[in-house]
């Protein structure tokens, strides 16, 4: 475990890898954990990071939990690990963060991914997040693949730190008026997500001058565990693009369904 300590709280995170780097951020539930297949995919030619936020994981249960407290770690965390144009990946409530330290600090980002990230309060389904915050595992997926990892960490993990992201999301997160963002960025969807419906592609590039969006049409919420050699392919070539390439010339090939069946 590699941890270190920001104004005396536990963060923790792994590491492996080598090359350009790249940091993944988790979502609602579980943990860093659940990035280790697609960090072991990248790692020949990048050096992957994956973080626990503050009130998830083994990172300190501290209730600094909003999205602004959540940035701030990045931040710190950037400038104790030495880290600069980085690309960062980021899933859900992850992604949500990520956007807004792009924002914030954009001379520390090279790319962003963002799986399931809802851009606007009506399309992120709050009623999934009612009840008891630590039965999510159940709510959120309804696939096949192994879950007992991802349940185990959803028991470590503060309920006020979903909460917390939650209201302040449909309260007032979306009604902020932001600038158009120039950042390279790739926008991956599952078409079958519980949590986050797919938005119009009009919606997502009238913000994003430099994006595209991907809907992969039989996965969830977590399209990197439920579709991950496809997911992996997707993700090499993103981070292979140069600064001349658009994003637009991504897609889903035939050759890598092919290749997984």
């Amino acid at each position: 475990m590699s941890a270190i300590f920001i104004d005396g709280h536990l963060v923790h995170y792994e590491v492996i890898g080598r090359g350009k780097p790249v940091l993944f951020l988790h979502g609602w539930i579980g943990s860093w954990r659940y990035w280790v297949p697609i960090m072991q995919s990248i790692s020949p030619f990048n050096r992957a990071y994956a973080i626990d936020l503050w009130g998830f994981g083994e990172s300190a249960k501290n209730k600094q939990y909003s999205i602004n407290q959540q940035v701030a770690l990045l931040k710190s965390f950037f400038e104790k690990i030495g880290l600069f144009q980085c690309s960062i990946v980021g899933h859900g409530l992850g992604g949500i963060i990520a956007l807004e330290f792009a924002r914030a600090f954009p001379d520390f980002v090279d790319k962003l991914m963002l799986i399931a990230h809802p851009h606007s309060d009506n399309l992120l389904n709050r009623k999934l997040f009612e009840g008891d915050s630590n039965k999510l595992v159940e709510k959120f997926i309804k696939t096949s693949f192994d879950i007992d990892t991802m349940r185990n960490d959803e028991l470590k993990n503060d309920p006020d730190a979903i909460k917390i992201s939650i209201d302040e999301i449909f309260n007032d997160y979306f009604s902020k008026k932001q600038d158009p963002f120039d950042k390279t960025s790739l926008f991956v969807y599952g078409m079958n997500d519980l949590i986050v419906k797919v938005p119009e592609k009009e919606l997502v590039e009238s913000h994003f001058t430099e994006s595209h969006s991907i809907v992969f049409e039989n996965t969830g919420h977590f399209v990197m565990l439920e579709e991950s050699s496809k997911f992996s392919r997707l993700l090499s070539e993103f981070m292979e693009l140069s600064e001349e390439d658009s994003p637009r010339n991504l897609q889903i090939k035939e050759k890598w369904q092919r290749r997984v069946r």
